[in-house]
């Protein structure tokens, strides 16, 4: 009975259909009260008044110290803030289209004035809108003219909230919010957020299936998997230990396989250069600095799929790309299990290469440089330069005799 709808990487439920005649007569609605013409002036008035009184409290603060001007103007554009979101609502004639609505399920007829709650980065307020009736369901026109969330939680404040979570654990951003929004969010209506911005993610990448394939945007190809350890924390034991007690371990942790595919222009560059650049970034010219930048990039990650299953996804998305002018690029570290996942995945593409990444490879030429010669010695980075640089060559047996050269001089 519903149809999905898109808000940027969301995906939300409206219960009624309103058909697309429907849609372009609530943009254009010539409704119009008094009362509603009252709400819009009143909220108008009162957004002067605020301006007013920040100019004129910049005006008077020529005795006080910069940052505290400073924030006291932006506590005041907050407050601004949330009245110009609430005169945007009042503008909008509280959802009131006539007596009676054309949905795709029959004509709906206007009832009560019901309120919802909407917590901005500026605040929280509430918007009074009309709900209409059709048999015994109602719903809320208003809300899907204008992507209202199903909770109170703004979009704009959820995105910040993820944002921050990714970061930090949800106390951190609840007392973030607070510090310097003055916005007042509990630990479990954060971790709430969170929860519920992924639901719609796998929703979200089905709908785009029946969408038409989209040329490449780059002329490379290139799929990227990684492991990930992620920390398995029993809710029960959800606390930091500096010494454990006896018999007890430390939390266990789950490879996650972190997946990316995107396309990208070739940028061709000598061994030298390449080595130049991860060891003496500092000596690179502004124009080796100037590189192609990634284009219609995906991720994905999870510690529930199984690695395949994941592989399967981003395969989906590049099956039907030609490869015949530009191989399929691989990029994967040393893992056995990772390579032959990505010969049997995308198995079915020939023209493929499968790239170890070199990143892995000089985080292990760093740590025997250390060792040889300790860290932050002047020795270390030319060795690391050569030694990277006869693997971009090829010369990895090479190098790998000096290594068991060095064991067994050292035994």
């Amino acid at each position: 009975m519903g149809k999905d709808f898109h808000h940027d990487a969301l995906v939300f439920n409206f219960p009624f259909h309103l058909p697309e005649e429907t849609m372009r007569a609530l943009s254009v609605s010539e409704v119009v009260e008094d009362e509603m013409l009252s709400d819009v002036a009143s909220v108008v008035s009162a957004c002067r008044e605020k301006f007013a009184q920040i100019l004129s409290g910049v005006l008077q603060s020529k005795d006080q110290a910069a940052h505290q001007v400073e924030a006291s103007i932006f506590r005041s554009l907050l407050e601004l803030g949330l009245l110009l979101l609430r005169l945007f609502f009042a503008t909008h004639n509280r959802g009131d289209y006539g007596p009676t609505l054309e949905t795709a399920q029959g004509t709906a007829e206007r009832g009560r004035l019901s309120d919802k709650s909407y917590y901005s980065i500026f605040g929280k307020l509430k918007v009074k809108r009309y709900l209409y009736h059709l048999g015994e369901a109602s719903f809320s026109p208003l809300d899907r003219r204008l992507n209202l969330p199903i909770r109170c939680y703004s979009y704009v404040l959820s995105e910040w909230v993820n944002g921050l979570n990714l970061q930090q654990a949800y106390g951190d951003t609840v007392a973030f919010l607070k510090k310097f929004l003055g916005v007042s969010l509990s630990v479990s209506a954060v971790e709430t957020i969170s929860q519920e911005s992924a639901l719609p993610y796998e929703a979200y990448y089905e709908s785009k299936k029946s969408l038409p394939h989209p040329d490449p945007v780059g002329e490379l190809t290139v799929v990227s998997f990684d492991g990930k350890g992620v920390p398995m924390i029993k809710k029960e034991a959800a606390k930091i230990q500096a010494k454990l007690g006896k018999g007890e371990q430390r939390q266990k942790t789950k490879e996650a396989l972190v997946g990316a595919k995107y396309t990208i222009n070739s940028t061709p560059r000598s061994p030298e250069q390449v080595a130049q650049n991860l060891v003496f970034p500092e000596r690179a010219s502004p124009q080796q600095h100037k590189e192609e930048k990634a284009q219609d990039i995906r991720y994905i990650a999870s510690v529930e799929k199984p690695k395949r299953e994941v592989m399967a996804e981003l395969y989906e998305e590049i099956k039907e790309d030609a490869f015949e002018a530009h191989p399929l690029l691989c990029l994967i570290d040393g893992a056995k299990s990772l390579l032959n996942a990505v010969e049997d995945v995308f198995h079915s593409i020939e023209h493929k290469v499968i790239i170890l990444d070199i990143i892995h490879v000089l985080e292990y030429i760093w740590t025997i440089a250390h060792l040889k010669y300790g860290e932050g010695s002047e020795v270390a980075s030319p060795y690391v330069y050569e030694k990277l640089l006869l693997i971009l060559k090829g010369n990895v047996s090479e190098y790998l005799h000096e290594l068991r050269d060095e064991r067994n001089a050292g035994s």
